[in-house]
C-alpha cells in the first residue's frame, strides 16, 4: 500500500507546483508593463478596488471622480505636493476623467495619476506613471513699464493698464515659476489676456480648478492662486 501512495503523493506534488507556477504566472502578468506599482510602495496607495491589469489599473463600474477626491487627501497625507490638475469639464461623456501631476521632496520624477471612465467596459482605468519634472521656463526676461489686462477679450478689445512696479513683477514672477503644463490640455471657460509688452498671455482659468497661460512661448498651468486673482482683477470675484 506505501508504494501505491507514492505515485499518489508524487502526482498532488506536480499537481500542486504547476498551479503555484501558473497563478504566479498570472500575477506577473498583470504587473508586466507597469511602469509603477502602488502596491509595492510605501507613500502611493491604492484605491480600494482597483486591480493590475498591464497597462492600466481597472475597476467596474463609474469611479474617476471618487479617485481623485481620495488621491487628492490621500497624497498629501504622504508628503505628495500637487503640481497640476485637470478634470473633464462634462463628467457624463465617454472617456470623462482626470490627470494629476504631483511632486515630493528627494524624488527626482513627478507621480502622475490618470483615470477615465468607458461605457462599452462599463470600467474606469486608472494609471500611474512616473514623469519627467515639469520644467518652469522664464517667459518674461524684461522690465515693462505697463501691462495691459483685458478681462473680456471676446468682448471688447479695451484693456486696463497697470502702471505699479512691485504688482507687474508679482504677477511676471508667478508666471514664470508656474510648470509647463504638458500634453494633457482641456482649457477652462472663463478667459482674458494680459500683454508684457510684445508678449500676449491668453489666461483660461476657473477659480477652483486651476489657471492656463498660453502664448507662442507653450502653455503653463498654475494652481487657482487668490493672489494671482487680486493682483490681475481678471474676475470680478476678486
Amino acid at each position: 500500500m506505501k508504494f501505491l501512495r507514492i505515485p499518489g503523493l508524487i502526482l498532488f506534488i506536480l499537481l500542486f507546483a504547476a498551479i503555484f507556477v501558473y497563478f504566479q504566472h498570472m500575477r506577473t502578468e498583470k504587473y508586466e508593463g507597469l511602469d509603477l506599482i502602488p502596491e509595492r510602495t510605501e507613500d502611493i496607495p491604492l484605491y480600494s478596488g482597483l486591480e493590475a491589469d498591464s497597462p492600466v489599473y481597472k475597476i467596474k463600474g463609474d469611479h474617476w471622480d471618487e479617485i481623485l477626491n481620495f488621491y487628492e487627501h490621500a497624497l498629501p497625507q504622504n508628503g505628495w505636493n500637487l503640481i497640476m490638475k485637470q478634470a473633464s469639464s462634462d463628467p457624463a461623456e465617454d472617456g470623462a476623467g482626470f490627470i494629476s501631476n504631483w511632486e515630493k521632496e528627494g524624488r527626482k520624477w513627478v507621480l502622475s495619476i490618470s483615470a477615465s471612465y468607458f461605457r462599452n467596459t462599463d470600467q474606469t482605468e486608472v494609471t500611474f506613471d512616473k514623469t519627467e519634472p515639469l520644467k518652469a521656463a522664464k517667459w518674461i526676461n524684461s522690465d515693462v513699464p505697463e501691462v495691459c489686462i483685458n478681462e473680456q477679450p471676446e468682448r471688447s478689445e479695451d484693456c486696463f493698464k497697470m502702471t505699479d512696479r512691485k504688482t507687474i513683477d508679482r504677477i511676471g514672477e508667478m508666471i514664470n515659476q508656474a510648470p509647463e503644463a504638458g500634453g494633457h490640455q482641456l482649457f477652462y471657460k472663463n478667459k482674458s489676456t494680459i500683454e508684457f509688452g510684445d508678449l500676449k498671455i491668453m489666461v483660461y482659468y476657473d477659480l477652483e480648478k486651476g489657471i492656463y497661460f498660453v502664448s507662442d512661448k507653450g502653455t503653463k498651468w498654475m494652481k487657482p492662486e487668490r493672489e494671482f486673482f487680486e493682483l490681475t482683477r481678471i474676475s470680478k470675484e476678486y
